[in-house]
């Protein structure tokens, strides 16, 4: 992990809780869902920056079904070239 604070531009993506108080390092998987389900280009610059690609590829592999939204899982798993994900019946 090279970043651990997260640039100001980002707090629109983390406006539920205190940005301040927020780590990469420290919310990893939080931060992870939230720029891979809603953040822009320069978001993604800064992610794959931040963390290792693999890191990032795992996320999704592991834990992409519950924490990113149906489009983003599915942009995602096409992206590292990963199993399509299952989601429970009734999931959105």
């Amino acid at each position: 992990m090279k970043e651990e604070k997260l640039p100001k531009e980002f707090k629109k993506y983390f406006w539920d809780v205190d940005f301040k108080k927020l780590s990469f390092k420290e919310h990893r998987d939080f931060v992870l869902s939230r720029l891979l389900s809603m953040g822009d280009l320069p978001a993604g610059r800064w992610l794959f920056n931040a963390a290792r690609k693999q890191t990032i590829k795992s996320f999704v592999l592991n834990c992409g079904d519950p924490q990113l939204d149906k489009r983003s899982n599915n942009f995602w798993r096409i992206f590292f070239d990963l199993p399509a994900g299952r989601r429970p019946k009734g999931a959105v």
